[in-house]
């Protein structure tokens, strides 16, 4: 009974807690998934905002307290965006295709997905992470019925990074608090239920540009790619299927907006899934403010009006959480911001060719590196790669960051870069398979 409260109390109850933006005008003639995701994204966000004010004016936490504002929140909103006369000015859905190449892509899609589940029930796909800070944040913060600033400034807590956001473990603990414990068994599940949960809008935002049969393959590609991916790198129970489904969801509607159609003006979905993202994990931060880089340069080539404040109002949503997160370590008495390896400056050239060679080597991402070579071929075949340029920047930012980070290490950096670089590059493949399928079957409509 406990595992079945911790895993259906958890991650359900986003949906209600996040309702909200479900029936944002920009969203309401979306499908049913791409608004379900909305709400999954809108309600992680506003639990771990909710949880950190909660903490830090003393307040202990109960599952009513936690969930009651945030429902009413959304019962209010809902209601005045649902009202006789609301406009919804969201782009309508595209008709389910049908054939041949959708029905490959379903069943590649279908087949992946149940390796994924399979791999994670049977804890083949276990974060050893999970078990040493993750999953010990979420037991403790129910526990203790707060974001924990004891256990987070204890000396010999340092190996659970506690200066990262806290969402992932702040979802973890309503579930926890709800089942009078941790299921650990079935806490690693949640990576599907993000993977799940980024489908919709990557499938939607596809159909938005793209002929049915591209938008089918692509899709099929991406979910294949990524299933084998999140299970190649062990990232069950991490913090990893979260920060890939906000930079997916992210990414996949500032790729394929359309500022000059109807209600996409809006990219409401967009600010709460890059806040999302800032929230769970530093990469998501660095990722989010180069997407949101890439989306300025696309729009300032393309013509478009107001390139430069529409992409500093959208940089404001990650930059507001993290100054969230900031505030709340300086409210409780933590050391503010992010812990780097070592000092800034302290660099080793000496290991740049090992930073490489071990870079190349941990780039399988299950397929031997298919997943990275086929959209690169695809890339460099198309005519125009300016509607790419967000993830492309995202890509570079993100192993640019990378690099950096292990240029700090004074030996042999071979090893942390097999036990990471698999897991923070794969919002980095997302939008590469994405942009890749977009600018290639787009040009061949």
């Amino acid at each position: 009974m406990r595992a079945v409260l911790f895993f259906a109390g958890g991650h359900l109850l986003l949906l209600p807690l996040g309702a909200w933006l479900a029936f944002h005008p920009s969203l309401r003639r979306e499908s049913l998934g791409v608004r379900v995701s909305a709400a999954l994204a809108a309600g992680a966000v506003g639990l771990t905002a909710e949880a950190m004010a909660l903490t830090a004016l003393g307040i202990r936490w109960t599952p009513v307290l936690l969930c009651a504002p945030l429902v009413v929140l959304s019962t209010g909103l809902a209601w005045r965006w649902s009202g006789p006369g609301a406009a919804s000015d969201g782009p309508r859905a595209h008709p389910t295709p049908r054939g041949a190449a959708f029905a490959l892509a379903s069943a590649a899609s279908l087949l992946a997905l149940a390796h994924l589940g399979a791999s994670l029930v049977t804890e083949r796909a276990t974060s050893v992470d999970y078990v040493y800070f993750w999953g010990v944040k979420a037991a403790r913060f129910a526990a203790a019925r707060s974001i924990d600033p004891v256990l987070l400034g204890w000396e010999y807590f340092f190996h659970a990074v506690p200066s990262y956001p806290p969402l992932v473990p702040v979802v973890e603990a309503l579930p926890a608090m709800l089942a009078g414990g941790m299921a650990w068994k079935t806490g690693p599940l949640a990576a599907l239920v993000w993977f799940l949960g980024s489908l919709p809008v990557v499938w939607a935002t596809l159909r938005r540009r793209l002929p049915g049969d591209g938008a089918a393959a692509v899709a099929g590609f991406w979910t294949s790619a990524l299933a084998l991916s999140l299970v190649w790198s062990f990232s069950g129970g991490n913090g990893e299927a979260p920060i890939l489904f906000f930079l997916t969801v992210a990414g996949a509607a500032l790729l394929c907006e359309r500022p000059s159609a109807p209600g996409e003006a809006s990219r409401a979905l967009a600010a709460v899934a890059l806040a999302g993202a800032a929230l769970t994990k530093v990469e998501g931060l660095v990722g989010a403010l180069f997407l949101v880089a890439g989306v300025a340069l696309r729009d300032r080539l393309a013509g478009r009006p107001r390139a430069f404040t529409r992409g500093v109002a959208l940089a404001a949503a990650p930059v507001a959480g993290v100054l969230l997160w900031f505030g709340f370590q300086r409210a409780v008495g933590l050391p503010v911001g992010y812990a780097g390896h070592g000092f800034f400056f302290d660099l080793h050239f000496e290991n740049v060719g090992k930073i490489l060679t071990a870079a190349l080597e941990n780039l399988s991402a299950g397929t031997v590196g298919l997943s990275w070579i086929f959209p690169a071929a695809m890339l460099l075949l198309a005519r125009s790669r300016r509607d790419a340029l967000p993830a492309l920047a995202l890509v570079a930012g993100t192993f640019a960051f990378l690099f950096f980070d292990y240029l700090h290490d004074a030996g042999d950096p071979s090893l942390r870069i097999g036990w990471t670089l698999p897991r923070v590059s794969q919002p980095a493949l997302s939008l590469w398979i994405l942009a890749a399928g977009m600018v290639g079957f787009e040009q061949r409509r």
